[in-house]
């Protein structure tokens, strides 16, 4: 007998995909239909394994599925054709095939076949076609380029302990630091610590500096101690010296990641119309306006990009994640990149003759 009827219903409205975005604080569920069309949207917790364990990843994915398709009536019995799983933490392949193993082993209703990837990864691929750099900059930091040929470099992403620069973390670790030098007279701050001392004591609920010491050590949580970051925005706001150099620094060492991945990208990416695209992802990018002197003044002095324009999506990064499953299983339906993202900026190095006479007090 032909096999026709097993690959039919790859192109079929019935088959059911899902794409699973997670970052450091909440993930995201999209389930689409063989056409492409989103059916449901999940919102879940957390689900980067380095910091909760293959194990707990696994069963937050697992549910999140399982509400989906709860929601669309799909008989608990009944696993989706394929998911893609774009998920901070996602960068090496040991650890990607244990989370798939993990995964069809103990959740075998949930879905059929697993892609993994990273975050990036995924954010890149809802609103690029070709390839081009995403830029994430939420609880951590992290860059990948991906060149029309499937070539991938990153840059950054090891996470608090080793890097995280110009993410939420970063930047609250960095006024926390400067506050903590000020204070014991080790390294004066640049700028006075009177506005982010007191928020410091506000937000923390403490009174000096060592009431800070349980939730550094014994009661550390990433996502708490980067929500500070929050405030130092608040503070930038109301223009507070301190808080706009603190971003104006996050915004250099963002610059930094795109000047690292760009002297690798292909020419047909960096003379495309617009520039060199970047799609920028993360919580922190709601504060470009502090950061922008910073990361413009890096990219103009170190003449590694000529032209570049920064995206935002309009869509959730699932998408991607759905985007790469639907390839894995050669299920084909046209993607909608360019309603995906906007763009926010444009760098055009020629237009910026003055920029590098920009000074701060």
């Amino acid at each position: 007998m032909p096999t026709e009827p097993k690959q039919e219903p790859q192109y079929s409205e019935d088959i059911r995909i899902g794409g699973i975005e997670g970052g450091g604080t909440q993930s995201t569920l999209v389930i689409l239909d063989g056409n492409g069309v989103t059916l449901t949207k999940v919102e879940g917790p957390q689900t980067n394994h380095w910091t909760i364990g293959i194990d707990e990843t696994a069963a937050r994915l697992s549910a999140m599925i399982e509400k989906g398709k709860e929601q669309l009536n799909i008989a608990e019995s009944v696993p989706l054709e394929c998911v893609g799983l774009t998920l901070s933490g996602c960068k090496e392949e040991i650890t990607n095939r244990q989370l798939v193993k993990t995964l069809l082993d103990k959740y075998p209703q949930s879905a059929k076949e697993y892609v993994v990837g990273s975050d990036t990864l995924g954010s890149l691929r809802t609103g690029l076609q070709s390839g081009g750099i995403v830029l994430i900059a939420g609880t951590g930091s992290n860059v990948l380029l991906i060149n029309p040929d499937g070539k991938t470099y990153s840059c950054g992403g090891w996470g608090h302990m080793m890097g995280d620069e110009g993410g939420a973390y970063w930047i609250a670790h960095r006024a926390c630091k400067y506050v903590f030098d000020d204070i014991d007279g080790l390294v004066e701050a640049p700028e006075s610590i009177s506005y982010i001392w007191p928020a410091m004591r506000s937000f923390f609920n403490i009174t000096d500096r060592n009431g800070l010491l349980p939730y550094l050590y014994t009661n550390f949580n990433k996502t708490t101690f980067a929500s500070f970051a929050k405030e130092v925005a608040i503070g930038c706001e109301k223009g507070d010296p301190l808080c706009l150099k603190v971003f104006e620094e996050a915004g250099q060492f963002l610059a930094k990641h795109i000047n690292v991945v760009a002297k690798k990208a292909h020419n047909d990416l960096k003379l495309a119309y617009g520039g060199l695209k970047v799609i920028c992802v993360g919580s922190v990018w709601k504060s470009w306006k502090f950061m922008k002197n910073g990361f413009v003044n890096e990219i103009h002095s170190n003449h590694v990009v000529d032209e570049l324009s920064l995206l935002r999506l309009t869509a959730t990064a699932a998408l991607g994640a759905c985007y790469l499953a639907a390839e894995k299983i050669n299920c084909l339906f046209v993607k909608p990149y360019d309603s995906n993202v906007e763009v926010f900026f444009h760098y055009k190095h020629d237009h910026y003759p003055e920029i590098l006479k920009i000074e701060h007090s």
